[in-house]
């Protein structure tokens, strides 16, 4: 199975960590933010949809700086710098490109709304506060290149996040990869975070001024790892969702982008349509979701064979005050073992928790080429599970299988974490799975794990092609979400059945020979009678 690589070891040369930052009130929960000592190793499990907050161009890496011990990029600032000259057609050739606001009705690749509210069918309309600075690119169609832009700032007037603020982040990217001659699109992420303006010592990301600087030190990395964005003095520090809210995000992407995604969201309705010649119009409308989290930290020189084999398959990261590793939550080879691996370290509770909103496309299930059509979109599957399968359900033994992992209890020790699962797909995949008819299609939803099976509460719609399946309250361990889709009996056409003409009533006759003199005479009737002047012989 196809797994998703989203510039990730782009994230141990541009971490730059605050060791002890205090948050602030209202805050978003930040592993990274914990006050460690100074031989601590800080072991969480990452979230996944955290992707460049930037657009670049780029040779990926295939050495390794033997002094610095990093992986080497070759930064562009255009596609006509030498190194990513397509014309050249260069190998490893990749490029970033964030989506910034439509700016025409005709625009493509762009962000053309934002809505939030309380109430899903009265959602207040999103105004534009600006983009912020940073690189961008131009687009060049000769080679399906869309252009660069940077994250843009959003307000919605009265509708705040839970810190009171009305101000919110949109991040929108596309991982590019050329190849045959023009670039295409491997992946996509959009999500919309809460954010607090915050001065201080931060940096944006830039080009390095030095027109002699070697292609692998082009790039100037902003001080961002905890920031929505950064921009020189100024850091967006996450906020979480106030409780009860509805995002509702159109974006127009490339119609290459198909397949599955994967989303923190919860009960989604998705709807794709034809924008252009290249472009679909993606419309999702869903609630965050709250994700508790596993942080903990560990004295390097305690840690066990297991430990340190982690930190190796892992990777490791920051500046020297603080070390960090972990698997990405969507990896459950990693991280459902992990996880198992501290539960009773952490008394099985978790450490935070965050709100998200945000989908990404992911790999594909297995068991069925029905799940693996990428030439359009199939389906969200979402959760707000800790740890989770990266790709879309897998068809086995006539079910569709999600597996999930998380700690039991909130960071206050004594309230279960309730999960939620949404699964929205085309009908026409369900359809495809069992070989149903157009008739309607019914699904039974069941969690298993651990000592007990749970039955979870369930809400099954199909609208517009759409199948909506979803089931919360269950709580964590480790479980599998087992999907059961059958279909009712198409119900004969009924024939109108006609009224039988009644028949006559059969009368029973008999004979009586009837004689006067010499002459005799048969009579045959119900009641013979002899006629006058006759007798009955």
């Amino acid at each position: 199975m196809r797994k998703m690589k989203w510039a990730s070891a782009l994230v141990a040369v541009i971490l730059s960590i605050n060791v002890g930052a205090v948050a602030a009130t209202g805050d978003a929960f930040d592993p990274l933010k914990l006050s460690l000592g100074s031989n601590d190793i800080l072991n969480y499990v990452v979230e996944d949809g955290v992707i460049q907050t930037g657009s670049f161009i780029a040779i990926s890496p295939r050495s390794v700086d033997l002094v610095e011990q990093r992986r080497i990029w070759q930064w562009c600032d255009s596609l006509m710098a030498q190194v990513c000259d397509p014309t050249k057609n260069p190998k490893d050739l990749q490029a970033n490109s964030i989506l910034g606001p439509c700016e025409s009705a005709s625009q493509e690749n762009c962000i053309e709304s934002l809505a939030i509210g309380k109430d899903p069918s009265n959602l207040v309309n999103a105004t534009l506060i600006r983009k912020i600075s940073g690189i961008t690119f131009d687009p060049d169609p000769k080679y399906n290149y869309p252009g660069g832009s940077t994250i843009s700032l959003w307000d919605v007037p009265g509708v705040p996040s839970a810190s009171g603020l009305t101000t919110y982040a949109i991040t929108s990217a596309m991982k590019l990869n050329f190849r045959n001659g023009a670039f295409q699109v491997d992946d996509f992420y959009t999500g919309v975070t809460p954010y607090r303006e915050e001065k201080g010592n931060y940096r944006e990301t830039k080009i390095d001024p030095n027109p002699d600087a070697a292609p692998e030190r082009k790039y100037l990395w902003g001080s961002d790892q905890f920031c929505v964005f950064a921009e020189d003095g100024l850091c967006g520090v996450a906020q979480d969702f106030a409780p009860d809210t509805y995002i509702k995000l159109k974006v127009r992407i490339p119609n290459q982008v198909g397949g599955w995604f994967r989303g923190r969201i919860k009960d989604p309705v998705l709807d794709v349509s034809n924008f252009s010649s290249k472009n679909n119009l993606l419309t999702i409308q869903a609630a965050p979701v709250t994700v508790s989290r596993l942080a903990i930290p560990r004295l390097k020189s305690t840690y066990t064979d297991q430990e340190k084999l982690w930190q190796i398959n892992n990777g490791g990261w920051g500046n020297g005050l603080l070390q960090a590793t972990g698997p990405q939550a969507g990896i459950p080879q990693n991280s459902f073992p992990f996880i198992a691996y501290y539960r009773d370290a952490l008394k099985d509770t978790s450490s935070g928790s965050n709100t998200f909103w945000n989908v990404s496309t992911t790999a594909w299930g297995e068991g069925s080429n029905c799940l693996q059509d990428k030439s359009k979109i199939l389906g969200v599957v979402s959760t707000n599970a800790l740890a989770y399968d990266g790709g879309s359900p897998s068809f086995v033994d006539g079910a569709l299988n999600y597996r999930v992992s998380g700690l039991h209890l909130k960071p206050d020790g004594k309230t279960p974490v309730l999960g939620t699962y949404n699964l929205v797909m085309r009908s026409e995949v369900a359809r495809c799975l069992y070989g149903f008819t157009s008739a309607p299609i019914q699904a039974f939803v069941s969690i298993s794990g651990g000592d007990t099976q749970v039955i979870a509460t369930t809400v099954t719609g199909e609208s517009k092609g759409w199948l909506s399946l979803s089931a919360a309250g269950f709580t964590f361990s480790e479980k599998t979400i087992t999907v059961k889709i059958s279909q009712e009996a198409e119900k004969p056409v009924a024939v109108a059945t006609p009224t039988p003409t009644a028949k006559p009533a059969v009368v029973k006759k008999s004979t009586i020979t009837c004689v006067k003199g010499k002459t005799s005479k048969k009579v045959t009737a119900a009641k013979p009678v002899c006629p006058t002047g006759y007798k009955k012989k």
